[in-house]
């Protein structure tokens, strides 16, 4: 729990409705100053518009799609984790996303890759 006395998770998140973040994979993570992006392999549920059935061989509809954190005021970017697997397409793979919320004063997000605090605007998902 926040020092604000509560937590929003990603799916009560404008825009975050009909994802699953946690089976999603992290193609390649940015900061910049006044951004941050992560490039990901979303993976859509059925309460998704663009939801369509699993292609053969996938356990999930996956759609390319960018995470962007815009109006970055403050980062902070610990634990920086393992470094990125590359699959047998040679396509690197940061892993998955395990949390995404807020907690009234920053955003926090994080996966094998590392935990980031984020004061910015709301994150938005593009690029469908």
């Amino acid at each position: 729990m926040s020092t604000y006395g509560f937590r929003v998770d990603y799916p009560q998140l404008s825009g975050f409705e009909g994802v699953h973040l946690e089976n999603s994979f992290v193609l390649d993570l940015k900061a910049a100053p006044g951004r941050l992006t992560l490039d990901v392999e979303l993976v859509l549920t059925p309460e998704h518009p663009a939801y369509r059935p699993p292609a053969p061989g996938e356990q999930n509809c996956y759609a390319r799609a960018r995470i962007d954190i815009p109006d970055v005021r403050s980062l902070t970017w610990t634990d920086q984790g393992t470094p990125p697997a590359v699959d047998a397409s040679g396509e690197t793979d940061y892993g998955g996303i395990d949390v995404l919320y807020w907690d009234g004063a920053a955003f926090h997000v994080e996966g094998d890759w590392g935990s980031i605090e984020v004061v910015s605007g709301p994150p938005c998902i593009s690029r469908f």
